[in-house]
């Protein structure tokens, strides 16, 4: 059973009012779940409810991810949230910590879910520590902060004219009582810095809207060293192998963590762009084993029809590919991130007198074929192993790997 958020009442104090706008900047955003919200911000919808639940100050980074997941301004809201701090309301860790909370009710409008859940086909989201969860370069919390700017309280005839960090405008005022906190502009290295392709990069990518938090190694556990901006343009040296993420735009899984020149990885997940095809994964922090072999059979059915399955060691996502008499060549049968457990496609071969080629392939991601293949030559009644020339074989890995709606 669905239930409803507590409501706040913006009057009653800076926390208070931040939390009433976090709700109100959602709503501009349409309203989305916060099971939906935790797809795009990485965190669960737990703590993202929690972060606009109006009892304790969310961290920084809980608080920009939301934000950035609902198209609001990061520079403003981190201003926002220095203000809230600097008035007396420590943040509470995401996770973890002698100061976590006990753990808390599912989000208000949404279905109850078992112990343990995150959003539905997400990674697990990160038990931030405390302490941990500031992104590093951000000032600490609190009067005592270097470099914070001042502000000053305002009365309440002036509140009228103080607007608020709402639907991705400017955060000028927090509400207090009857005061209205209005903070100076932040300082011009207050937003997360977009380091730019550089020069020397292998490939380069642009962050998604939500922006993208570089961690220490390829998981969702490890620790954020910093945050990216949304539509950053970034130079990567490379890619590894990592936890499996979703795509925030298809919602199709991916192993790829992009690498950046002195350290920290990004989620493919949250980069428009792929590494150039060809290129081989280096090493990174908890990088996963890379896929060596696959297993693949066929079961011939009527009218032509065939069912594939295939399974390998480190073999997370499979694709399938059945050749055709007439181009494209390749067709992909199907692709499936349940490899390590074995994944099954359906595939119809036409009749033309020759045999068809089915080939299994391991998968990075969309339109990441890795070079472990395995091919059959779909002959009756029993079908035989087959070898492809380098050229076919990649032409049948690309139709196998390829984003499932992409043509």
């Amino acid at each position: 059973m669905a239930r409803r958020e507590r409501p706040v009442d913006p009057t009653a104090g800076p926390l208070a009012a931040l939390a009433h706008d976090l709700r109100r900047l959602r709503a501009a955003a349409g309203n989305p779940t916060y099971r939906a919200l935790a797809t795009r911000a990485g965190y669960s919808a737990t703590t993202l409810s929690e972060a606009a639940g109006g009892s304790r100050l969310p961290t920084l980074e809980v608080l920009l991810a939301y934000v950035g997941a609902c198209g609001g301004d990061p520079a403003a809201w981190r201003a926002r949230w220095h203000a809230v701090a600097a008035a007396g309301s420590p943040p509470t860790p995401a996770a973890g910590g002698p100061a976590a909370a006990p753990p808390a009710a599912p989000p208000a409008g949404e279905p109850a879910a078992p112990a343990g859940a995150g959003p539905a086909g997400d990674p697990p989201a990160d038990p931030a520590a405390a302490g941990a969860a500031r992104p590093a370069g951000d000032p600490p919390a609190g009067p005592a902060a270097g470099g914070e700017r001042g502000g000053r309280w305002i009365g309440r005839r002036a509140r009228r004219r103080a607007l608020f960090g709402v639907g991705g405008g400017l955060a000028a005022a927090v509400l207090a009582g009857g005061l209205l906190y209005e903070p100076d502009k932040p300082a011009a290295d207050a937003a997360p810095l977009c380091p730019g392709a550089g020069t020397g990069a292998a490939f380069t990518g642009s962050t998604k809207r939500g922006g993208a938090h570089v961690r220490a190694g390829a998981t969702r556990d490890a620790t954020v060293l910093r945050t990216l901006p949304p539509e950053c343009t970034v130079g990567f040296v490379g890619y590894c192998l990592g936890q499996k993420v979703r795509d925030l735009t298809g919602g199709y899984p991916d192993l790829r963590w992009f690498v950046l020149p002195g350290g920290g990885v990004v989620a493919s997940a949250v980069v428009h762009g792929n590494p150039p095809a060809g290129a081989p994964p280096i090493a990174c922090a908890n990088a996963r084993p890379h896929p060596r072999t696959l297993t693949l059979t066929a079961t011939a059915g009527r009218d032509g029809r065939w069912t594939l399955r295939a399974s390998g060691p480190d073999a997370e996502l499979l694709g399938f590919a059945v050749s055709a008499p007439t181009a494209p060549y390749w067709r992909q049968a199907g692709w499936s991130d349940a490899g390590a457990a074995g994944a099954a496609a359906t595939a119809r071969t036409a009749a033309t007198g020759q045999p068809a080629t089915a080939v299994a392939a391991a998968c990075y991601g969309g339109d990441g074929p890795s070079p472990v293949l395995t091919a059959l030559a779909l002959t009756t009644p029993r079908p035989r192993p087959t070898t492809l020339d380098p050229a076919a074989a990649a032409a049948a890995a690309r139709a196998a790997c390829r984003y499932p709606d992409n043509g």
